[in-house]
């Protein structure tokens, strides 16, 4: 509550000027606005600051997630994670393993025994996912032979790279990131997917989205500061 002393000495001044427009209420009334006022906006500056604060840390969590997803989308797309190959003995068994560098950690995947390799290599190359590749009828596919073999080194870590973009799927699919429909024959989903491409309309956009966000947070928690 503002002095009447203060409320008198401006008042005296104004009249001591010639300024009679202006009564002592009305200056009483004016300072307690502006006060009022005052308060109000120092609240909202307050209450804006912290939301500004909110934001910025969802903004930077939102961006964050849109490269995670990015990333996985291009590894699981392309296909061309890099995989380091080395063997792996455990107990009397002993098996190729690739390993890979993927979001902050150091990953494996087993890629297979001597036999399981040879297997799908021959896949592979039915494919024509490897070419030039020769394996001879009862080649020994050792650890020390695919070290000296380049060509039969890239192939392996194919095999690597597309063990990798089955791990990163089953990492996603155990998230529950999305919701499995009930099976359907392969014809029908040729003939869904048809229908999507051809029929498809533009998405009709939200009215919320359209809105603007922030301004309809403001007028709700301010409306116009008096």
């Amino acid at each position: 509550m503002l002095k009447q002393e203060t409320i008198q000495e401006i008042y005296n001044r104004q009249q001591w000027v010639g300024n009679s427009s202006i009564s002592k209420k009305e200056i009483a009334l004016i300072l307690e606005q502006l006060t009022r006022k005052s308060v109000n906006l120092m609240k909202k500056q307050d209450m804006l600051v912290r939301q500004k604060t909110r934001v910025e840390i969802d903004l930077k969590r939102t961006e964050d997630e849109i490269k995670r997803t990015k990333e996985r989308l291009d590894i699981i797309i392309r296909n061309d994670k890099h995989v380091s190959i080395s063997l792996k003995k455990q107990k009397k068994k002993q098996y190729v393993k690739g390993r890979f560098w993927w979001e902050g950690k150091q990953r494996d995947v087993q890629i297979g025994s001597e036999k399981t390799i040879i297997t799908l290599l021959k896949n592979l190359r039915k494919n024509q996912l490897i070419r030039g590749l020769t394996l001879k009828h009862g080649t020994n596919l050792s650890w020390k032979f695919i070290q000296t073999d380049q060509e039969l080194t890239d192939a392996v870590r194919t095999i690597g790279g597309i063990k990798v973009t089955g791990y990163i799927l089953n990492k996603v699919k155990k998230e529950g990131l999305y919701t499995m429909n009930s099976p359907k024959e392969d014809e029908n989903y040729d003939h869904i997917e048809k229908n999507v491409l051809i029929h498809s309309r533009p998405m009709k956009k939200e009215k919320s989205m359209e809105m603007d966000w922030y301004e309809e947070w403001k007028n709700e928690n301010f409306g116009e500061i008096k």
